[in-house]
C-alpha cells in the first residue's frame, strides 16, 4: 500500500515552527573506537522509526560505539533485502514475511530483532455493519489493493472459512469505506484510522492479530556475514536501539518531534498526526515476551508455531528452519547487558 497520500494530506495542515525536544543528557562515558552501520529502513524518515531517532539524538548509538547512517525507503524502494544483500547498507528493516522470501530464494539473511510484535495492519468497519471476527467477513466487499489478496484469502484459510466475499480496489484513502463503497477496508492501524478519527468519524477496528494473522513487522534483519564479523557491533547497535524504543514508549511527543523536525524535516511533516501515530504504534512495540525478554524480542517457538502457520495459508512452502532464519545472540546480549 501506498502511504504518500496521508504524508500530503499531513503537510497540507501545515506543522507549526517547534523546539527540539529535550532529551535525556547524552552518554557520559568517552565513546569506544565507533563501527559505521548504515540502516536501510522500509518507509520514509518519520515517525516510524522514532525509536531510531531518539537513540541517535541521545548518542546511545555512540556510547555502543555505532556510527549510525539512515537510508529513507519509500513507495519507490524496489526491495530492502537486496540492498542488504548486496552490502549495500548493514541492516535492513522489512515486513518478516519479505524476509522469509528472500531467505527461500537463496538470500543469506538472519533476522536479529523486530520493533513491532505483530502485523500492522488491520480492516476497518463503520459501526453500522462492523467486522470484529474472521466470520463476519463472509459475503462482505473488501477493499484493498490487488497485491494485498493474498492477506485477505490468507485470513479466511486460517480461519476456516470459505473465501466468498467481493473484491474492491482502492488506494490508501479509506474514503471508499466512508462513502458506501466497500464494507471492510484493509488498513494500517497506525494510518487510516487516524484519518477517519480526526474527522470524527465513528469506526470498527479489528487487527490482523486478532484475526488470527501472525506475524512481526519492523523485523531487524542483516546478512550472516555481518552478525558473524561485527557481532559486537550488532549487539551495541540493538541495545541502543530496544533503549530507544523503550524511552519512546514513555511519551509519543520527542520522538515525534524528532521526526518533524530534524530526520524528516523536508517532509512537511504534521507534529499533531505524527503524535496521533507514534501514540498508536507504541503498543505494537510491546507484548508480555518483550516485557519478560526486553525490547525487539522474537520469539523461534512463535515463529515456527504461529508466523509459518499464517505464510503456509497465504500459500509459503518453502520456508526456512527457524535456526537457520533467526540470529538472536546480539539481542539475548543486548538485552541481559541491559538488565
Amino acid at each position: 500500500m501506498n502511504r504518500s497520500q496521508l504524508l500530503r494530506s499531513a503537510a497540507a495542515l501545515g506543522a507549526a515552527p517547534l523546539a527540539l525536544p529535550a532529551l535525556a543528557a547524552r552518554a557520559s562515558a568517552a565513546p569506544r573506537a565507533a563501527v559505521p552501520v548504515t540502516t536501510q529502513l522500509m518507509w520514509i524518515e518519520n515517525v516510524e522509526y522514532a525509536g531510531y531517532w531518539i537513540a541517535d539524538a541521545n548518542g546511545w548509538f555512540a556510547a555502543e560505539g555505532v556510527a549510525p547512517a539512515f537510508l529513507p525507503g519509500g513507495p519507490n524502494l524496489a526491495s530492502v533485502e537486496a540492498i542488504v544483500a548486496a552490502g549495500r547498507a548493514d541492516v535492513g528493516v522489512d515486513e518478516l514475511e519479505k524476509i522469509v522470501d528472500a531467505v527461500s530464494r537463496g538470500a543469506d539473511l538472519v533476522v536479529a530483532g523486530a520493533i513491532y510484535q505483530r502485523a500492522i495492519a488491520g480492516l476497518l468497519s463503520l459501526p453500522k455493519n462492523p467486522v470484529r471476527k474472521a466470520a463476519d467477513l463472509v459475503g462482505k466487499r473488501i477493499g484493498f489493493a490487488p497485491r494485498d489478496k493474498e492477506y485477505i484469502d490468507g485470513i479466511f484459510a486460517l480461519n476456516h472459512l470459505e473465501p466468498r466475499y467481493v473484491e474492491v480496489p482502492v488506494g490508501f484513502d479509506p474514503a471508499p469505506l466512508v462513502e458506501g463503497a466497500c464494507d471492510a477496508y484493509l488498513c494500517y492501524m497506525t494510518a487510516q484510522p487516524l484519518v477517519l478519527a480526526q474527522k470524527k468519524i465513528p469506526y470498527v477496528l479489528v487487527s490482523f492479530a486478532d484475526l488470527g494473522y501472525a506475524s512481526y513487522a519492523g523485523a531487524i534483519f542483516c546478512t550472516r556475514g555481518f552478525a558473524s564479523t561485527r557481532r559486537a557491533a550488532l549487539t551495541g547497535y540493538l541495545r541502543a536501539l530496544g533503549r530507544g524504543w523503550l524511552e519512546n514508549a514513555r511519551d509519543p511527543r520527542p520522538g515525534a518531534e524528532l521526526a518533524v523536525r530534524r530526520y524528516g524535516a523536508s517532509l512537511g511533516l504534521d507534529l499533531d498526526q505524527q503524535i496521533a501515530q507514534n501514540r498508536a504504534q507504541i503498543p505494537l512495540t510491546e507484548s508480555p515476551l518483550t516485557r519478560r525478554f526486553g525490547p525487539l524480542w522474537i520469539s523461534a517457538d512463535e515463529v515456527e508455531h504461529r508466523v509459518y502457520r499464517t505464510l503456509r495459508a497465504l500459500g509459503r512452502t518453502n520456508l526456512p528452519e527457524p535456526s537457520r532464519l533467526l540470529e538472536l545472540g546480539p539481542l539475548r546480549e543486548a538485552n541481559a547487558k541491559r538488565r
